[in-house]
């Protein structure tokens, strides 16, 4: 005999806890009012005392007994069952709406990258001015220099003002 440990897929499923009058609410979860029965001398397969209604379990085909504070899951097969609440706590975490928790992951996501860039650009900006304002203050090329080489070195000088401190060249001393 080989035996196989196996660990559970995380998956995501709906639950509607049955409080012993929400007959309507747990119908509704259910999609059809013949999955669910808070009579259960209407189904005669129960015959527990203490339970307090049944539910249709469609892929296995069978009504199971549900009891006042149950949990009334369904799965990713669209199969109901019930679940005491001390074991729906620990199988089970709450989820945030899907929808919701993506678009506020998402939301934050493109804050902290938008954030960034603004600082990172802003930066930028910050010292292309200050470049600038030299240039200003330096007045146009000397006589007689190269025009071509004046540019070349403001060109050089945008350059390295555009990259990060952190990833300047070395200058020679």
């Amino acid at each position: 005999m080989t035996v196989i440990r196996r660990r559970k897929k995380p998956v995501e499923v709906d639950t509607v806890q049955w409080t012993g009058d929400n007959e309507a609410e747990i119908q509704e979860f259910a999609g059809d009012a013949r999955y669910f029965l808070a009579d259960v001398n209407a189904n005669p397969v129960s015959d527990e005392a203490q339970a307090t209604a049944v539910v249709y379990d469609r892929l296995h085909a069978t009504w199971i007994n549900v009891y006042t504070g149950q949990h009334i899951v369904r799965g990713v097969q669209g199969e109901l069952y019930p679940i005491a609440e001390d074991v729906l706590a620990e199988t089970y975490e709450p989820v945030q709406d899907g929808a919701a928790a993506t678009e506020a992951t998402e939301m934050e996501t493109t804050a902290r990258v938008f954030a960034g860039l603004y600082e990172t650009y802003h930066a930028d900006v910050q010292r292309v001015i200050a470049l600038y304002e030299q240039w200003v203050k330096a007045g146009p090329p000397p006589l007689g220099t190269s025009v071509s080489r004046w540019w070349d070195a403001r060109l050089v000088e945008l350059h390295d003002a555009l990259l990060p401190p952190d990833e300047q060249p070395a200058t020679e001393a």
